[in-house]
């Protein structure tokens, strides 16, 4: 399989190892003990410091003996030369083409599967495998390209000069290239309902999709009592993420203007994209916290008593299942990809609709026991979503497809 950087905390592969079901990991940097990913970081720690210290995360227990084969003088040569790309897409791209190069050098080690993200796995490395009778599977994270335009541009309509225009830039190269890649593929994982649904909408056959949730680690999660919190301070109702269009930023901050700041604040955990004049007008209604480390998250997390996400184009929002790991009720958007169901978890609303979203935080403030059920209902939804359900539904998952 393709494992791009540590996604999703290294998931897929570690499903896969626990399953006996990898035969080798593809990835671009690895940092085991001993390894020249790992002599490399040491050497050139003292000129890039901040990178190394992302790079030396690039590892997990629980792949401890499992197969990896990486290239770490490649993804540096790669990372010198990433600016001279015009866009973010096209670099990603180019990368693609010398992953494929390098996995035929080892001839796909044998294995029967090739497995990855559709956007890293490049449409000739498809071609490649099934030349070989590999059978083909691509995890599609994000909706496609396609519609992450269209939902840019009605963003973009709504809020006009709140964000230069980056995802056109960044994302429009990715439009072919992913229909090569679901022409090439034999099957397609989608991680949300959402997700299936763009795919359908962008002319993907539903009969080579599985719908299949990424699973959440819940061990670091640990919900405070709501209930025990005083009834007379504000109800504090958060969001984590970064602050742009596309995660409907715009909408959380003219939302929060709506309410009195007596009944209830709200806070924006995540770097900031958008037009800082533009966030002004938002001061006295918002507590901006900038990006913060996981565990700093995970207590902003456990402050919050509503979480608040008026997305418009996700695969499967992270941040909202670890709002439901933490216990909260969520208000967001069928873009979300999320696993809250409306009225059980949380409240789900149109994008874009202002008007729905202060009547869901209104009722979720008015309602303090329904918040409260809503909370516990997430939290137990999010459980179910654990590792040990993921490898199962992977490895069967996967075993259909070599048998279909």
């Amino acid at each position: 399989m393709m494992q791009d950087g540590s996604r999703r905390a290294y998931a897929l592969p570690i499903a896969l190892h626990k399953a006996g079901a990898l035969q080798v990991m593809y990835t671009d940097w690895y940092d085991r003990s001993g390894s020249l990913d790992n002599l490399l970081a040491t050497l050139i720690s003292p000129f890039m410091s901040r990178a190394v210290s992302k790079l030396r995360t690039r590892k997990s227990d629980d792949l401890t003996g499992a197969p990896i084969c990486s290239w770490p003088i490649t993804t540096l040569r790669n990372r010198r030369l990433s600016k001279v790309y015009d866009s973010e897409a096209q670099f990603f791209l180019e990368v693609a083409k010398r992953d494929r190069a390098l996995i035929n050098k080892h001839n796909f080690h044998n294995a029967n599967m090739l497995l990855g993200c559709i956007r890293n796995l490049h449409p000739d490395l498809i071609a490649d495998a099934h030349a070989k009778g590999i059978i083909t599977v691509g995890d599609q994270i994000i909706a496609p390209a396609a519609e992450e335009i269209e939902q840019a541009k009605r963003q973009s309509q709504r809020w006009p000069d709140w964000q230069p225009d980056v995802i056109e830039k960044n994302v429009r190269a990715f439009v072919d290239f992913e229909e090569q890649s679901w022409a090439n593929l034999d099957h397609i994982l989608s991680m949300s309902e959402y997700v299936k649904q763009s795919l359908i909408k962008h002319g993907v056959d539903e009969s080579r999709i599985t719908l299949l949730p990424y699973p959440m680690d819940m061990s670091a999660y640990n919900p405070p009592d709501r209930s025990t919190r005083p009834k007379d301070r504000p109800i504090r109702v958060g969001f984590v993420g970064a602050i742009n269009l596309r995660k409907g930023a715009p909408e959380f901050l003219e939302t929060a203007k709506r309410f009195d700041k007596r009944v209830a604040e709200f806070v924006m955990v995540g770097a900031n994209h958008l037009n800082p004049d533009k966030l002004a007008a938002y001061q006295d209604h918002v507590t901006f916290t900038g990006k913060l480390p996981l565990t700093k998250v995970r207590e902003k997390l456990g402050e919050f008593d509503i979480f608040f996400f008026p997305t418009t184009c996700e695969g499967s929002a992270g941040s909202v299942l670890e709002a439901m790991a933490m216990g909260l009720p969520i208000v967001t958007t069928l873009n979300a990809g999320s696993q809250v169901r409306d009225g059980k978890e949380g409240l789900i609303v149109s994008c874009g609709d202002m008007d729905g979203y202060h009547e869901a935080i209104s009722k979720l403030i008015a309602e303090p026991n329904t918040r409260l059920a809503m909370g516990n209902a997430a939290r137990d939804r999010a459980m179910t979503f654990d590792m040990t359900w993921y490898q199962d539904a992977l490895v069967s998952t996967l075993e259909a497809f070599l048998h279909a």
